[in-house]
Parts: C-alpha cells; sequence; structure tokens
C-alpha cells in the first residue's frame, strides 16, 4: 500500500524566545533558547536527559554508571535531592557517603556532562512523602504553600544545596545549567506514610492558581538567594501545574505504563495516548490534544519524564516492553521535541533510613529498579540498545533536525490508541528535507502486521516514492526514522529505509552509518549525479533511468558502502543490521569519534576502555577503522587477561579472554517458599560483581541475612535480580536467606464469628514457590588505549 503525503509547505516560524534564560560559562560556552529548541553557543542542541539518583545508589559505582550513561548517549544528567535522604531529622543533615551531592556533580563534570538538579522541596520519585521529612508532618503550616513558617523551612534546605554545589553552577565553569523548581504542584500528591495505613492521609498537592504562581516564585528566588543560579529553570507543566511565564521552561513526559491509574476496582490499565501522532508545538487545536495554558508555539516542547520503563506497584505488576521506550522517544522527536528527559534512565535501591524505610508503601521497601534502561545493579537493558543507535543520531544529526517543522497525515488525530490496523506515521520536514517516523507500537494492544509498505512524499524539489524495489514490512512494535533527502558530505541520499546513526569525520573520510529494521533489506536511493566509483558489499547496485542509483543490501548482514563524493572525498556508509546496532558503542577519544561493537558494555574514559561483561568471560570487540585516523589500540592492564587481534576489512576485532569465575554456592530449601543460599568459602571476592537471578512465583520477593531485610521484589513475571556487590557489607555468616508470600487469586472472607481478633478466610488459589537461583559472574576488563 503506497501512503502519499506533502511536505511542500512544511515551514517552522523560528524566532529568539521570550523565556528570559540564557547564559554563558568562563570559557566562552553559551547557552540561549529560540521559541523551538535550545541553543548551544547559538547553533541547535537538543538535551538527552536522564535520570539517576545518587542517593540511591553505591556512591563508589557511581563514575563506572555515570560513564555507562555518557555511552548511552546521554548528555545531561538530571536527578532528584530528596530532602528527607539529607534532613530525615530536622536540623540533622546528611552529605556524606551516597548522599555526597557534591561528589555526584564532580564525577558528572569529569565525564562531560551537564547535570539539572531537581532540588523540590517536594519531589515524589516514590519516595516517603514524596521527599517531606516526617517532621513536617503536623506543623502550624500546610506544606507546598506560602504560609512563612514552611518557606523557612524551604529557604534552609536550598541554602544547604547551594553550598553543597558552589561554584559548581554554569556561570561559575561548572556543569549544572538548570533547576527544576518543586514537581506536579497543584497534579500530584505522596502519602504521609506515618498515617496512611490508618487514615490514608494525602499531603497537600500545593497551592494552586494565583497562589501557586507565587510559590513559583518564592521558590525560584529562595534558589537563587541560595546560589543556584542557572541558565535553565524547569518546572513540571502538566495538568496544567502553576508556571512563570517567561522565566521557567515547562517540562512534560508520558508513560506507557500508569500504575497510578490501577485500583482492585479498575485492575486493567487501558492504552494511553502517547503513541499516537501529533504536533505539540502547533496553535492549531486540530494537529494535537496538547491544552498548555499558553500558546504552544511560545516555548519549546520540553520533556523531562519520558517513562524509561516504570516501577511496580503493589496493585500494578506491569512487564514492560523495551519497545515502549524507544517508541516514546520516536513520538516525541516525531511531534516537534527538541529537548528529551527520561525518568528513570537508571535504576537504583532506596536507602535504610535512621528511623525507618524511606520508600513509598505503594512500591518496595528497596528496589527502585524502574525496568530502566540501566538497571538497579548496572544492567545494560535490551531498551538501551534500542535507545543508544537514537541518542547517536541525535548528537550527530540533531541540528539538522531542531529546525524541522512536524508534518501529519490528514488522518492523524482520528487514530485512537485502540486502532490496530491503521499505520501510524509522520514527518519533520523543511519542505526539501527531512525523516519519516512510522510507528507500529502501542501499550495494551496487539498491533497488526503492515505489509507491502510504500511511501510518496511531494517535496518541493519533486516527489520521491521509496522503497522502489522491495516494499516494507512493518511489524508490530516497530518505530523507525527513514531519512529523505540526507545530506552525504555533498552526495545526496535521496531516501532510504534504514535509520541514520552517528557519523565519523577522519582524515580522508566522511563514514556514516546506518540501522536496518529487523532483518530486512535495505534500499538506499543515492543521486547518481553525486556518487562515483561505487562499490557495494554485501549487496548490490542497479542504476535507473531517472538518475537514481538503487544499492540494495543483503537481508540479515551488514553493508559496507564506499564512493567518491562530489569534491572527491571518500564516503562511506555502514548499514548494520539491527542485531549489530544492539551492540554499538560511541565515545570520543583524545579528540577522535571512535566507534565500537561489543557485547560487553563499554565505557571509554581519558585512561582508557573498561568493559563491563555480564556472564561471559570471553567476548569480543570490534573497533572502526576510519581512513586516514590514527589506529586505536587496546591492551589489557591485567596480566591474567588473553587478547587476540585480527584485521578485518574496516574493522579491528579484539576478543579477550578473562579466567572464568566459578562463584560455590549451596542453595539448601526450607520450605517451599524460602530457601538459604550458602557461600561456604565466603562471598564471593571476584569477579567485579554476581547477579543473583532468583526464579519465584509469588506475592512479595525478599532477602534476608543475619534477620534483616536486605532487598525485595514484587512479582511480576520476570526473574528477581540481585547484586551481591550492593548487600555484601550486610550480608552476614555468608548466608542470604529467600523467601516469598504467596500470590493469590480468588477472595478473602472476614469470619463473622470471629471472637476478638479478626480471622481471615482465604478461598482460591495460592502461590509461594522458590523455583531456583542461578548466579551469573559480572566481569570487568580496564584496557589502556593508544593510537599510531
Amino acid at each position: 500500500m503506497e501512503y502519499a503525503i506533502s511536505v511542500r509547505h512544511a515551514a517552522k516560524t523560528i524566532y529568539p524566545s521570550t523565556l528570559k534564560m540564557n547564559g554563558s560559562n568562563p570559557q566562552g560556552d553559551r547557552i540561549s533558547f529560540t521559541n523551538y529548541y535550545m541553543e548551544w553557543n547559538g547553533k541547535p542542541f537538543i538535551a538527552i536527559c536522564g535520570e539517576y539518583h545518587y542517593a540511591r545508589y553505591d556512591e563508589h559505582a557511581w563514575d563506572l554508571e555515570i560513564g555507562k550513561m555518557k555511552m548511552s548517549g546521554i548528555n545531561v544528567v538530571a536527578t532528584y535531592i530528596f530532602w528527607n535522604h539529607h534532613e530525615e531529622t530536622e536540623g540533622k543533615f546528611n552529605w556524606s557517603g551516597n548522599r555526597d551531592l557534591r561528589k555526584f556533580v564532580d564525577l558528572c563534570a569529569a565525564r562531560g556532562l551537564h547535570v539539572i538538579l531537581r532540588v523540590g522541596p517536594f519531589c515524589h520519585g516514590e519516595v516517603r512523602n514524596g521527599g517531606l521529612p516526617d517532621w513536617l508532618f503536623g506543623q502550624t503550616f500546610e506544606v507546598r504553600s506560602n504560609d512563612e513558617g514552611y518557606l523557612t523551612y524551604v529557604r534552609r534546605l536550598y541554602e544547604e544545596i547551594g553550598q553543597q554545589v558552589e561554584g559548581m553552577m554554569f556561570k561559575d565553569g561548572g556543569p549544572v545549567i538548570g533547576i527544576q523548581l518543586e514537581n506536579e504542584l497543584n497534579a500530584a500528591s505522596a502519602p504521609w506514610e506515618m498515617t496512611t495505613k490508618q487514615g490514608d492521609e494525602y499531603l497537600g498537592g500545593g497551592a494552586s492558581g494565583e497562589e501557586g504562581i507565587l510559590h513559583m516564585r518564592h521558590l525560584k528566588t529562595m534558589a537563587q538567594e541560595a546560589g543556584l543560579v542557572t541558565p535553565i529553570y524547569t518546572s513540571t507543566g502538566w495538568d496544567n501545574a502553576p508556571l512563570l511565564e517567561d522565566e521557567v521552561l515547562p517540562l512534560y513526559g508520558g508513560y506507557a505504563y500508569t500504575p497510578w491509574s490501577v485500583t482492585p476496582e479498575q485492575p486493567d490499565q487501558q492504552p494511553t495516548g502517547e503513541y499516537v501522532f501529533q504536533d505539540f508545538h502547533n496553535d492549531d487545536a486540530g494537529k494535537n490534544r496538547f491544552r498548555p495554558a499558553y500558546s504552544r508555539e511560545r516555548y519549546p516542547f520540553a520533556c523531562c519524564e519520558m517513562g524509561g520503563g516504570m516501577q511496580t506497584w503493589y496493585l500494578a505488576r506491569f512487564k514492560v516492553e523495551p519497545e515502549s521506550v524507544s517508541a516514546m522517544t520516536m513520538m516525541k522527536l516525531a511531534g516537534g521535541c527538541n529537548f528529551i528527559g527520561y525518568y528513570m534512565f537508571h535504576g537504583g535501591t532506596n536507602p535504610m533510613g535512621e528511623t525507618g524505610y524511606l520508600n513509598e508503601n505503594t512500591t518496595p521497601r528497596f528496589s527502585y529498579d524502574f525496568q530502566a534502561p540501566i538497571g538497579e545493579f548496572g544492567q545494560i537493558r535490551q531498551s538501551n540498545d534500542l535507545l543508544r543507535p537514537l541518542h547517536y543520531f541525535l548528537q550527530s544529526f540533531g541540528e539538522r533536525l531542531a529546525p524541522l517543522a512536524t508534518v501529519l497525515p490528514d488522518h492523524a488525530l482520528d487514530i485512537r490508541p485502540e486502532t490496530d490496523d491503521v499505520l501510524r506515521y509522520a514527518l519533520r520536514s523543511d519542505g526539501d528535507r527531512g525523516f519519516l517516523f512510522v510507528n507500529n507500537y502501542q501499550d495494551h494492544v496487539e498491533m497488526m502486521r503492515h505489509e507491502n509498505v510504500q511511501f510518496a512524499i511531494e517535496t518541493v524539489p519533486g516527489n520521491i516514492v521509496f522503497p522502489r524495489r522491495q516494499p516494507l514490512t512493518i511489524e508490530p512494535g516497530a518505530s523507525l526514522m527513514l531519512p529523505f533527502r540526507f545530506d552525504l558530505g555533498g552526495s545526496v541520499l535521496i531516501a532510504a529505509t534504514c535509520q541514520p546513526v552517528t557519523e565519523v569525520k577522519s582524515g580522508e573520510a566522511d563514514t556514516y552509518f546506518f540501522r536496518t529494521p529487523g532483518g530486512q533489506a535495505a534500499e538506499l536511493l543515492l543521486d547518481t549525479t553525486t556518487v562515483s566509483g561505487l562499490k557495494v558489499e554485501n549487496g548490490r547496485s542497479e542504476q535507473d533511468g531517472d538518475g537514481v542509483t538503487v544499492v540494495t543490501t543483503n537481508p540479515g548482514t551488514s553493508a559496507l558502502i564506499e564512493f567518491t563524493g562530489i569534491d572527491g572525498r571518500i564516503i562511506r556508509l555502514y548499514v548494520m543490521t539491527e542485531r549489530e546496532a544492539a551492540g554499538m558503542w560511541q565515545s570520543e577519544l583524545d579528540g577522535e569519534r571512535r566507534i565500537f561493537f561489543s557485547d560487553a558494555a563499554c565505557v571509554v574514559n581519558e585512561e582508557g576502555v573498561s568493559f563491563i561483561s555480564a556472564g561471559q568471560s570471553e567476548f569480543a570487540c570490534r573497533v572502526y577503522n576510519a581512513p586516514g585516523q590514527p589506529v586505536l589500540h587496546l591492551a589489557p592492564k591485567s596480566g591474567e587477561a588473553a587478547v587476540e587481534l585480527a584485521m578485518q576489512g574496516w574493522f579491528s576485532e579484539y576478543r579477550f579472554k578473562l579466567p572464568a569465575c566459578t562463584v560455590e554456592a549451596e542453595l539448601e530449601r526450607l520450605q517451599e517458599h524460602k530457601v538459604a543460599l550458602r557461600f561456604p568459602s565466603g562471598l564471593p571476592q571476584e569477579p567485579y560483581d554476581v547477579l543473583l537471578h532468583i526464579d519465584y512465583t509469588g506475592n512479595v520477593g525478599y532477602a534476608f541475612s543475619g534477620g534483616k531485610l536486605l532487598h525485595d521484589h514484587f512479582y511480576n513475571g520476570n526473574p528477581w535480580e540481585l547484586g551481591l556487590s550492593h548487600i555484601h557489607k550486610s550480608v552476614r555468616d555468608n548466608t542470604i536467606v529467600l523467601q516469598t508470600t504467596p500470590l493469590r487469586k480468588g477472595k478473602v472472607d472476614i469470619a463473622k464469628d470471629a471472637a476478638m481478633a479478626v480471622s481471615r478466610h482465604y478461598e482460591g488459589e495460592a502461590v509461594a514457590l522458590i523455583h531456583g537461583v542461578s548466579i551469573e559472574p559480572i566481569y570487568r576488563l580496564e584496557c589502556s588505549a593508544a593510537t599510531s
């Protein structure tokens, strides 16, 4: 089926923003805004924000995990500062250990990452009281109000934060470019945990209307007086939250899974509207369902809470599909979002408080994994593999994308979330060039497969119809971004059925990397007049009579394409399979962009490359050698590691071998629902970490040692994962007791003849069973990096 659309009249009116948000640092860099996008030194800049909570992670692992975020394509780290993590007892602040905010921000700076501090005072984040200390309950004032009693405490908090990050603001040459004030003011709340089981008492949702605007004014003024002075101030914008117009950038988001909509009476979530294309930056109400209180075209549409996953809640045990995360990113980009942000990008573990647990009662005591792209114990998830190519695209080609207008087909807003048989697509274009976005993912809906798909795009220079040879198949769950009139160093890629990922500019050539959807062949239409000396490996080329050269890759293999451009420069195209793209890692090293391919996670720093391999003591890494670029040489720093090197075409292939680690452990079944996991030789000191995979069926899983709860997990059908390095200091007698409570399907009745204590009778199925525990070693190899 052919899908036709015109972009001839696509145009975006872009002008300097009315937002009073800009600033420079001593290095001469400048941040500013247009009405459509953020600028870095006067050029479009797409922020790729990832949420990571320092207080929910071991400080000794922060640097590596921040490194993983950077390698995942994140360029801005956002983090909540939970008040009750730092002042659990009134007047007693704790900024040490895992709560050392300054150290965390320093490490972000060392990795070259920007930082946005979400300073509260109310945060939520599934933290006890939304982050407010218990001692605020029962005071003479209302929290989240303009009462001077409350504001006095907030002022003291902000002053403490200001002291911790003194000298780290962007204006001082530091990494902190933004401050988020409050969170979901007048839009969301949290239970007061000391009363919720008795009275289900919620703290206030905050001031609204003019009082809400005044409250945000107080917060911004107090933040600035405390030294928290940044080019960017933000606040959450959904549900028409109070907004300081022209002073604060409103941020939005979206989740595939919404546990707050699940109740005992309504146990099944309905499909969300997040996966239906719309134009967020268009004042024509017929182009979107986005209804802010201000003109949509006045500010950039920006996000801070695109669901990187979702935390399991007691009543909502979701299994988040990895495709939901990458599809969400595609939807926001297609709709004109030039500032993306994930909540969460990195999972974590709630710390134990001085007076009790610090979780919100709807969630586990400790686990805050969030099924995030980087898990609670540093696991690289499949969602991460899908996101990295998108993030690398934004890093390399964000300047091209940012000014382009959103173009929707006529029927776009007629599509309902439940619609499963209509192909969903949209474009971003300036009338000449652009990108076609296709989405076939919808949460809570089984989407249909679309075969024989072809697109006809009417542009100012003429019509583009593609693919020409083999129509596309759009599988359920797929989301694609396809280029048209894409510049290749002066040569023209008229259209392609593969997604641009990144580029490497070296002394002798420009190399462009593309990702092919599924196991399909990719088709690339090249302007014959801009290409000479074409060579194709793992594919074929044909010239059509209209001046178009058609390159078709072999399905299921990566293709190497090389030609000479119009200025005599070598142009290379590496068209990857989806599987190969999932192992791609990009970084800058000694001023050169480097591309790695490995199933092990790669983290690059000034000292070299760290590889983190889950379960495999032997693994490979391929390094791309661009023409004219110094060849990169990797050498293990450990004498126990063996390495073999082979040159394969455009790549150097390293095969590393570490001593295999066998963890000695014994599993004793105490009851069907309870086992003891013992380490007779002591907790393993090698390898880098050990990940337990606990296969069980039950309601809630618990891990104890010496009678102390160390970790917990709400059963959702996935194995429960537990990193030993995160709990080893608390393990007693080298023994961990694992148990689960029953998962029940049925009903509970209260005995009418109960004399005193209530007697409950359960009728139905109840399962509480630990099936087994598997142990996965996590290996870490440090390599030096040199060039020749």
